[in-house]
């Protein structure tokens, strides 16, 4: 870990309309304020990975894509991840299962952290990407900060009205899951000196 950690936070939603983006950014600048981090979006719709298609299992961690070979580096370059995910139908969206499953060394004991947001809070799919993080080795914090979308914080064109007045009614659940990402690295740095 550098001095500066450096927080990434993925926006798991791919979609054309879609809110992630705008929450993703919110809560970047409360964990800028809260951590001093260096918090970067990585957003899935950006990133453009196609449908898997590294010949070989990522767990032989032998990648032979360009593409693959940028997002591994993007992952190992971030001392912590918050995955941003939305709930679609109970579960996430495919283009964040598709991201987790190309790279598999870069997420073993990574700090990581998870935001669910939805007309429910979207905790269903909190708990299966949770459910799969820990699978592949992950270093999750204990708890999940999750978003009820209300009708009224949307525009007429499906994005959030005000996203900073969203990510504020649990700004304090943020903050606190900025603190937990970062006890998590410091302890990494003390058990490995």
């Amino acid at each position: 870990m550098s001095t500066t950690p450096v927080i990434s936070i993925i926006v798991g939603s791919a979609r054309p309309v879609r809110i992630g983006r705008q929450i993703a950014d919110s809560v970047a600048t409360v964990l800028r304020d809260s951590t001093h981090a260096d918090v970067q979006i990585l957003d899935l719709a950006e990133i453009a990975l196609p449908m898997l298609d590294e010949p070989l299992m990522a767990g032989m961690n032998q990648y032979q894509n360009a593409h693959t070979i940028a997002w591994a580096k993007m992952i190992a370059d971030s001392d912590a991840v918050v995955f941003v995910t939305p709930q679609y139908n109970a579960g996430y969206p495919a283009a964040l299962k598709n991201a987790i499953d190309y790279i598999y060394a870069e997420w073993k004991n990574r700090p990581s952290a998870i935001i669910s947001y939805g007309g429910h809070g979207g905790l269903a799919s909190a708990a299966q990407l949770r459910q799969v993080l820990k699978f592949i080795g992950n270093d999750l914090i204990d708890t999940d900060v999750s978003f009820t979308i209300k009708q009224t914080d949307y525009t007429p064109e499906w994005s959030l009205g005000d996203a900073d007045a969203v990510v504020a009614r649990d700004g304090d659940a943020v903050r606190a899951l900025g603190e937990a990402l970062i006890a998590k690295l410091d302890a990494q740095v003390a058990k490995a000196a």
